[in-house]
């Protein structure tokens, strides 16, 4: 009888609907990770933790940066396959510590500018035949046309032939279509002869009227000549 009753409470117990936010903001973030593939290392981890997972088959750890401040305390471990995951403590030992702060993305690039340094980053990329300033460069020369000003957060990933693009925090309303802004247009007339020295560097070619245009420059400035044969 008493079970009867026990169950029939649990039946008769009132449903809570949480309400929906009103003040929300959709977005994601991009935390560092750090994938480690030595499981002599993490089940060492582990222990000194006092973790014990639920699924012991794991073939590696990725240490998230929730905090964004460097891989150590208050941080998540996720195991994998099983993405079991343990929110690290507040506490952890020197050794431990040490270990996870020496963690860095190996190959990491960041560049910080503003919209009106693009030209200068090309330029600088090809002084420097530096090909990641180089592709930053021209990320950002592709989006200007399209937005132009506003907030805006990109993720692009390859993986082998499959491409991930996505965007999000940006206003709608700034978007704006521009027909083959990144498509090269090519010059009204065609090369008639190109001769380069280290300075100054010499370039001639025809125009569309058919006149010889001499170019000169060096580092102080550039002078530009047009002969027409009438």
């Amino acid at each position: 009888m008493k079970r009867a009753s026990l169950l029939m409470a649990g039946l008769m117990a009132p449903l809570v609907v949480l309400a929906q936010p009103q003040d929300a903001d959709v977005s994601q973030w991009v935390l560092p990770a750090a994938e480690v593939h030595d499981l002599a290392f993490v089940r060492q981890f582990l222990e000194d933790q006092i973790i014990v997972p639920a699924h012991a088959a794991y073939t590696s750890a990725v240490f998230l940066d929730v905090t964004q401040d460097g891989f150590g305390t208050n941080d998540l471990l996720v195991l994998q396959p099983s993405r079991e995951q343990f929110l690290l403590s507040a506490y952890l030992p020197e050794s431990m510590l040490s270990a996870l702060t020496a963690l860095n993305l190996a190959q990491d690039y960041r560049l910080t500018t503003v919209r009106a340094q693009s030209e200068v980053i090309t330029e600088e990329a090809e002084q420097e035949a530096h090909p990641r300033k180089a592709l930053a460069g021209a990320l950002l020369r592709s989006v200007l046309p399209y937005y132009p000003e506003g907030s805006l957060d990109i993720y692009l990933r390859q993986r082998g032939d499959d491409i991930n693009i996505t965007l999000w925090g940006y206003e709608q309303a700034l978007f704006r279509f521009v027909p083959q802004a990144t498509q090269c247009v090519p010059p009204p007339s065609e090369p008639l002869m190109v001769e380069l020295y280290s300075e100054p560097t010499i370039r001639t070619h025809l125009d569309f009227e058919g006149c010889v245009v001499v170019e000169t420059w060096t580092a102080d400035g550039n002078v530009v000549s047009r002969a027409c044969n009438e």
